[in-house]
């Protein structure tokens, strides 16, 4: 394996997103590049991806020069990237989602593609090697989103990369799971891969990272070893303070209202005999590992699913669906008009708050729009900027912001601030308690458990779709959950 340089790297649109960027990915290591959301991380590994074209600059293997035209040339050289939204065929089974598409890499075979026992046979052996095993003819729309991703990344490293790229890949995943992943990296970096990791996590970076780049205005501005002294330096133990989230969360001591919500003995999907209220002035949280039904029980809640048994009451009657607002758990691609700009994206959910007389009005739209940029640290972008241009934090800060123009009473939150970097989610909390002091009701739905003792009042564990327990926050700790699965 050579290394792989990047010199003097811009992309430009109708902003620049990456200014002049320097970065060398060497073999054998993995090497974290960390910032602050729209700093240029994604797009950064989009180029090399070659799924985005550069504006300049030059990429170099073993310093000859590449030219990566498209994902074909950037695989021809074995750059792959492992995306942070979940890209499979969901209706197709797990069998096709790994081998589709890499049928002459895989099997050698330019024409013909082998029989189904053939391939079968391989995708269970390949499976079971990354202790990951599961009904080859399911769907991968039956996979939860922690499933999905690791399905994602076998398919990826079953084509045997040189450089491998991880954007984003564990905010969805377990504990055990993400432990699961840095083992499989650990040997891909025995066999003298090159692992480029996109991440906001403190504890990745301090347990299982070589070397370190920040990233920030969209230039890199500091590299950091992990040798004998280089993690130990004054500026990165600064900038590994600002990730640890090792802040005070701004938890409201409050004295919820009047009842909202009434979930009494609910059974639809996977969940089983769910009750819980939800009062005014109150941050409920949903605990459970990924596929207990926390989403499932947002959509019941929302009218989206229907119930099997049971019921939902709402105290006073809801006056219109647009009384709850939500932001769901999967990807604000899947949500959100690319092609249109920020300001139209925030007031989709209530054009009837932008109008003037019986027409929208820009002027209003514009000024809706700047609130909610400035509350939400939409940094370094023009209001007009198309939101296909946006980094994926941005992009959901904008599904935020959508969610919040609504000015609904009760706001589901389905892991809100999974693609959000530790300042960005600092503004997310305090804008939950600006809406509980407000009158609102709001369910947090969470794989961080910190998160969710820190901001709640109450947490509904869920376990396979089981309630398994409501507890106060009060004197809860993270073990303490832990223990109650």
């Amino acid at each position: 394996m050579k290394p792989l340089k990047v010199n003097q790297i811009s992309k430009i649109t109708d902003h620049t997103i990456i200014n002049n960027v320097n970065f060398t990915a060497y073999p054998g290591e993995i090497h974290a590049i960390i910032g602050n959301n729209g700093e240029g991380k994604s797009t950064l590994a989009n180029i090399l991806s070659g799924t985005e074209s550069k504006s300049s600059g030059s990429i170099y293997i073993d310093e000859q020069e590449v030219l990566i035209h498209d994902i074909s040339s950037a695989k021809k050289l074995g750059i792959y990237v492992v995306q942070q939204d979940v890209q499979l065929f969901p209706s197709l089974s797990i069998r096709d989602n790994l081998i589709l598409g890499n049928e002459k890499s895989l099997f050698d075979s330019r024409f013909f593609t082998p029989v189904k026992k053939k391939i079968s046979a391989y995708c269970e052996e390949v499976l079971e090697h990354f202790d990951f095993r599961l009904d080859l003819n399911r769907p991968a729309s039956s996979l939860s989103i922690g499933e999905m991703h690791l399905l994602q990344l076998i398919r990826v490293i079953i084509c045997k990369p040189a450089y491998l790229i991880l954007d984003e890949f564990s905010p969805t995943l377990t504990f055990n799971q993400i432990e699961k992943v840095f083992s499989i990296l650990e040997k891909l970096k025995a066999e003298n891969v090159s692992i480029i990791l996109i991440t906001h996590s403190y504890y990745e970076i301090i347990h299982y990272c070589d070397r370190v780049s920040v990233m920030s205005e969209g230039t890199i501005t500091d590299s950091y070893t992990n040798s004998k002294n280089g993690f130990k330096n004054q500026l990165f133990l600064e900038h590994m303070k600002k990730l640890s989230m090792d802040f005070h969360y701004p938890k409201l001591v409050s004295n919820p209202g009047k009842r909202l919500v009434d979930v009494d003995h609910i059974s639809v999907g996977i969940l089983k005999d769910i009750t819980l209220t939800l009062h005014e002035g109150e941050i409920l949280g949903i605990a459970g590992l990924i596929g207990s039904g926390r989403s499932t029980l947002m959509k019941a809640i929302s009218g989206h699913l229907k119930l099997q048994s049971g019921s939902i009451h709402f105290e006073p009657p809801l006056s219109s669906q647009k009384s709850i607002s939500i932001v769901p758990e999967n990807s604000a691609d899947a949500s959100l008009f690319h092609d249109c700009s920020i300001p139209f994206n925030i007031v989709a959910s209530n054009f009837k708050r932008a109008r003037k007389k019986l027409l929208l009005s820009n002027g209003k739209i514009n000024t809706y729009a700047r609130n909610y940029i400035d509350k939400l640290n939409i940094c370094d972008i023009d209001i007009h900027t198309k939101v296909k241009h946006l980094s994926m934090g941005n992009k959901q800060k904008i599904i935020i912001a959508r969610s919040l123009f609504n000015h609904s009473k009760i706001y589901i939150f389905d892991e809100a601030s999974k693609n959000l970097d530790p300042t960005s989610k600092l503004e997310l909390y305090n804008i939950y308690n600006a809406l509980v002091v407000g009158g609102a009701a709001i369910i947090m739905i969470s794989s961080d458990f910190s998160e969710l003792i820190g901001m709640c009042n109450r947490i509904i564990l869920l376990n396979n779709g089981a309630q398994v327990g409501n507890y106060s926050t009060d004197n809860l700790t993270i073990d303490a959950l832990y223990e109650k699965f």
